[in-house]
C-alpha cells in the first residue's frame, strides 16, 4: 500500500470518534423530534390543549420524511465505522510501541517533528526515518487486513 493511502487511513482512524459523535447526535435529534411520549404525563393520559391525535400525526410525518429509514441508515453507518476502527486498531496494535506512539503524536496530537524529537529524546532525522518505517510497516499490515480497498475508499471519502 502506498504511503499516501496509509496516511489517509491513519487520519480517518483518528477522526472516526468525531464522525460517530455526529451520527449519534443526528440520530438523537431525529428521535427527539418524533418522540410521541413527550407530551404524555406519568399517568399515561396525554394532557394537551391541542385537539387530535398527536402520536398519529408524528407517525405520519415520520413516514412522509422517511425518518425511520434515516435512523436505520445511521445505525448501519455507525456499525461500519466501528468495524473500520477495530480493523485499523488491530493493525496499529501490531506495530512496535515506539512506532505506535510516534504515529499517535504525529497524526493524532499533530505534533511537529521537533516536538516529537524532544518527546522521544531522539534526533529529528531519526524520528523522520522511524515515521517512514512505521508507515511502511502499517501499510504491510493493512494489506493483510480484510476488505482494505473498501476501507481506503471510505477513508478517502471521509477526508474530502
Amino acid at each position: 500500500m502506498r504511503r499516501r493511502d496509509v496516511k489517509t487511513i491513519i487520519a480517518y482512524y483518528f477522526e472516526i470518534p468525531d464522525i460517530r459523535k455526529g451520527f449519534t447526535a443526528e440520530r438523537a435529534r431525529l428521535e427527539r423530534e418524533y418522540d410521541g411520549l413527550r407530551g404524555t404525563s406519568y399517568d399515561g393520559v396525554p394532557h394537551s390543549s391541542t385537539p387530535g391525535k398527536p402520536t398519529e400525526e408524528l407517525a405520519a410525518k415520520m413516514e412522509a420524511n422517511n425518518t425511520w429509514g434515516r435512523i436505520q441508515e445511521i445505525g448501519v453507518k455507525v456499525q461500519v465505522l466501528q468495524a473500520d476502527e477495530a480493523a485499523i486498531r488491530g493493525c496499529m496494535d501490531a506495530l512496535n510501541g515506539r512506532y505506535r506512539s510516534l504515529l499517535n503524536m504525529r497524526y493524532f496530537c499533530r505534533y511537529r517533528w521537533a516536538k516529537i524529537s524532544v518527546s522521544l529524546d531522539t534526533p529529528e532525522a531519526t524520528v523522520r526515518r522511524w515515521n517512514d518505517k512505521a508507515i511502511d510497516r502499517l501499510g504491510e499490515l493493512l494489506d493483510d487486513a480484510p476488505m482494505v480497498e473498501e476501507l481506503l475508499g471510505r477513508a478517502s471519502r471521509a477526508r474530502v
